[in-house]
């Protein structure tokens, strides 16, 4: 991981401003709403393990039914152990039981073959060809991957001139994510052993979209 981001993601962007921002694009709704998707299209039977790496806050479970997680055994996972602090209440809230590790995807800990194995605009950060590894040797039966697309010509993960909250606005200075061509991804995901199945499309801020796609072993 740059060390860059390394450093905004556990040192420099908050919880709260996350948050905010990440609803006020639109991102967070959209997410969720993938999230149901991946789960409802997994057919997963009752008692499946499903793991959420670069979980976050859990922001997801202000924009949908927490009930779509309860047949599972749920492990959550994220380098930043105050948005792990978020993520606990929104589970208390809602008495979900989870599992939560603070983790490092590219070099991680999380316990092997679960179910479905999901990640939200978590490749962005990381050196993601490292990550579709770690991924694979986590061995999913099914693997879905949320990325983010843009609109032809921006090339910027963050919207240029869009307003940002304080310490988002400090951690784009140094920190700057790379967004993930889908073809790459499919080929990459593909020489693991994983096909994309099915995708799924959710319009956002400024032309944006979030591509959600659902591979299988």
């Amino acid at each position: 991981m740059d060390p860059a981001l390394r450093r905004a993601w556990t040192e420099i962007v908050t919880a709260g401003d996350y948050d905010a921002h990440m609803a006020s694009i639109g991102q967070a709704q959209a997410a969720a709403v993938l999230t149901a998707w991946f789960i409802e299209r997994a057919s997963l039977p009752t008692g499946s393990r499903v793991t959420i790496a670069g979980a976050g806050t859990g922001q997801m479970f202000d924009f949908l039914d927490p009930a779509v997680f309860r047949p599972y055994r749920l492990t959550f996972a994220d380098l930043n152990p105050t948005f792990l602090s978020r993520l606990r209440e929104r589970l208390a809230t809602h008495r979900l039981d989870a599992a939560i590790m603070e983790d490092d995807i590219e070099s991680t800990a999380l316990p092997p073959g679960p179910d479905l194995l999901l990640s939200t605009l978590l490749l962005e950060h990381i050196d993601w060809r490292r990550g579709v590894a770690a991924f694979a040797a986590l061995r999913p039966r099914a693997c879905g991957i949320i990325l983010q697309e843009n609109p032809p010509g921006m090339t910027a993960a963050v919207t240029p001139g869009r307003p940002l909250p304080p310490s988002i606005a400090k951690a784009v200075e140094t920190g700057h994510p790379t967004l993930v061509p889908r073809q790459e991804l499919l080929l990459a995901m593909h020489a693991r052993g994983y096909a994309c199945r099915e995708t799924a499309l959710r319009e956002v801020a400024d032309g944006k979209r979030l591509a959600g796609l659902l591979f299988v072993a």
